[in-house]
This record gives C-alpha cells, structure tokens and sequence, in this order.
C-alpha cells in the first residue's frame, strides 16, 4: 500500500506542473516518490505501478477535457468521464510501464550514478515512444513544465524537449538515491554514502551545465536574419459559430474588420496578415463568402483555415487545410498532415466519433501528404496546423525545407475548463527553440 500511494501522490503531482497550476518548481522532486516506489520490486510489479502513475497523471493533467467533451463536442457527461477515463489509462500508462519496467529489472546490482543515468534514460525513451507510437501523444511532457524556465529551456536546440526531461529526470532520480539512503540510515543501516552523494554531484553537474549553456543562448538572434512583418488576427468568436452556415457569416464579417483594420492601421503595412485554423468553414469556392475573403488578399497576402475538398473516384475528398491567399488571386494549399483521433478521424468508425459540430463540420478528414512551405517577400514561411506544432519532427521537416520562420494556424476555442489551451501554448514554445527559429501562432 505504501508503493501505490507513493505513486498516486507522484502522479497527482505530476499534473500539478502544467497550466493551470504551473509548479514548475515541483518538476525536481514529483517523480522521487515513483522512483522510491520502484526500486526493489520485481519488473511486472514496477510496470503496474508505473502505468497507475501514468493513468493518473494524465487524468490530472487533461481534466479540461470532461467539459470539452461535454459542452463544446456536445456528448453525455457521462460518455464524457468514461472518454476521458479510457483515455487517461491509454495515452501515457503503456509507455512508462515497459520503459520504468524494464528499468526496474536492468538497474539492479548497479551503482547509484549508473542507476540515475538509465532511470533518465528510460524516462526519455518512454516520452520519445509516446510521440512516435500506438495514438501518438506529445502532449505535456516533463520538460515542456520548463517553458517558463528561460535557461534550462534552451537546451532544446541541442536535443529538442527530450533533453530538458533528460536533465529533470536525472535530478529526480538522484534525489532519490539520496533520499533512501536517508531513511535506510534512519532504520540503522549501515550506509555507504559516497556512491549516492557522487550520483547527486553528477546529476548536479548536468543540470547546472544545462542551465549555464542556456545562459549563453539567451537572446541569441542570427545577425543576417529579415525581418517580416505580420499581422495575426484573433477574432475571438465563438468556434460553434463556425459550424453552422446561418452564422458563418458573422464570422467572416469580424475577421474581414479586423483584417481591413490591421491593413490601416498605424505603423508599416504588414507584409502578411494570418488567420487561425477554421477561421472560416465555409469553402473559398462557396460564392456566398468565398470571394470576398479573396479580395481581403488584394493588397496583403492572407493566410488562413478553411476547409477543402476534392472529387475522387471514391468520393470527395475533406482536408483540414491552410490557404495562402496571393494579392493576384492565386491560391496555394497546405492540408494538415496529423490529425487528432475522434475529431478529424474516426480511428475506430462510426462507434468512435463525435460527431458533426454543425452542417459545415465533416469530422472525417484526409491528412495531407506533404510539407507547406510558402514564400513571402522571398522568406520562405513554413506552415503547420494546431496540434501538428506539437511533432517536433514537423518543425524541423519545415526549416530542412527552408522554412525561416513557422506558423501556426490553430483552433484553440473549443477547449473547455480551465488548462487546455495554455498547456497547448506552452508546448508550441519548444519548437521555436528547436529550431532555433522564430514561430507565429494565431
């Protein structure tokens, strides 16, 4: 009982890092009651109790989405609570409980610095599976806690979030080392302190070398960089406005103002205006509203959500894309190449979808099949849609592609309660670092 509360404790804790709370803080020592609940257990035992820590860590990380679900997707609460209990138990619970199982078995009769490293090591690999395997969810890792820690995050540019948590982890697990090796001392065992005290120097030496290599990153801006100037327009609607075509129009309507007031206003002329992800869900080609979003683009390019379809042979074709709309009328596309399982796809058929927001709402789309990179001004601006800036291997695909500067159309206003949509940010931030190169997000 006490390992299972130990790591219910760590897994609450863990959710505690993230928007809303932030406890950025905390990130150091959250994962030392997992750890202490690990250690000596056979490697079957430490899977379960790690996939315990990963269900109830997300559970505590995405409670937003029992709202979302509930208020904006329309489902019954109760579907609702069961989703997002299923989810909690799928989205990190089988990553940990192989890699922390696993580390369980190999880090025994080994020192406490080799032990350290391999439980950081484990940690990572299990973040880097969750991204790449199974539903594919970056969402929320332990180093995206540190967005708002402005040297150690900068170590990003050298092995993207993956490094930061590799640091983090590192400290926790000495934390550890040392702290039972404190209670074993308590209960009058005799201990050897200098194997742990030389795993805390080592994970010490990591962390401040991190923090000092940062320290000479900040700030840092390429001397030969253009600037580019650019107008985002937020026009703060409501999204079940978007779905619907008796509203659609109100929608366009504010966005075509601000548009013209960007345009006008004081200062330079921005060189390009941006519009989030379904900005408009009605087609550019719709008579009814299409061409006068085109002519917004007259003087400025404009680059904004919308959706697409082509007639195939099996049918039409639905593409969540990202238009960049020329001043001469010519239009180039990039359609989203990750979509969110249940929203945009329906992984498990009819039995597993949301269902349509409105009459405009396909909720059954096609992801694209190539990179968007656009030129403006002669900068190449690479493009990805919502949660695709999560998948640092498309921000990088985009600046191999030439891209010098990224944006990102995103959708933020169907999350409900409260965390959603700054948890979102806080991880765009990364791929900025990453890259080392300048992100815009509408």
């Amino acid at each position: 009982m006490v390992r299972i509360a130990a790591t219910l404790i760590s897994g609450l804790a863990y959710g505690l890092l993230f928007p809303p709370f932030g406890l950025t803080a905390l990130s150091w020592v959250v994962l030392v009651p997992l750890i202490a609940a690990l250690r000596g257990v056979a490697a079957w035992r430490a899977g379960l109790l790690a996939a315990l820590w990963g269900w109830v860590g997300t559970l505590g990380i995405i409670f937003w989405l029992v709202p979302t679900l509930h208020q904006h997707f329309e489902q019954a609460l109760g579907f609702s609570v069961a989703f997002w209990l299923g989810f909690g138990a799928t989205a990190l619970s089988p990553y940990y409980a192989v890699a922390l199982g696993a580390w369980a078995q190999l880090s025994r009769g080994l020192s406490p610095s080799a032990r350290v490293a391999l439980f950081a090591a484990a940690w990572v690999t299990a973040e880097y599976a969750r991204v790449h395997l199974g539903f594919e969810s970056p969402w929320t890792r332990l180093g995206d806690a540190h967005v708002a820690s402005p040297r150690l995050r900068q170590i990003a540019d050298l092995g993207g979030v993956y490094a930061v948590s590799f640091v983090v982890a590192l400290v926790n697990a000495a934390l550890a080392e040392v702290g039972m090796a404190w209670l074993r001392m308590r209960r009058g065992e005799a201990v050897a302190w200098k194997p742990s005290l030389a795993a805390a120097s080592l994970a010490a030496l990591v962390a401040l070398a991190g923090i000092a290599y940062g320290a000479t990153r900040t700030g840092d801006e390429e001397p030969e960089a253009r600037s580019l100037r650019v107008a985002v327009v937020q026009g703060n609607v409501a999204p079940e406005l978007r779905w619907r075509r008796v509203t659609s129009g109100r929608v366009i309507r504010k966005y075509a103002e601000l548009t013209v007031r960007a345009a006008r206003g004081p200062g330079p002329k921005p060189q390009l205006v941006v519009w989030p992800e379904n900005a408009i869900q009605t087609s550019l080609e719709d008579p009814s509203y299409g061409e006068a979003v085109v002519r917004l683009a007259k003087r400025t390019p404009l680059l904004l959500g919308a959706p697409y379809s082509v007639a195939t042979a099996d049918g039409r074709r639905h593409y969540n894309t990202a238009h960049l709309i020329r001043p001469d009328g010519a239009i180039e596309r990039y359609h989203k190449r990750r979509l969110l399982p249940f929203s945009e796809t329906r992984p498990f058929g009819e039995l597993a979808s949301f269902g349509q927001r409105g009459d405009l709402d396909v909720s059954q789309y096609t992801p694209g099949a190539a990179p968007g990179v656009f030129s403006i001004d002669g900068e190449p601006v690479g493009v990805l849609i919502c949660m695709e800036a999560l998948y640092a291997d498309l921000a990088r695909e985009a600046v191999a592609e030439g891209a010098r500067l990224i944006v990102n159309l995103s959708n933020d206003g169907w999350y409900r309660g409260h965390g959603g949509a700054e948890q979102h940010l806080a991880q765009v931030v990364f791929r900025a670092i990453e890259t080392r190169t300048p992100v815009v997000r509408a």
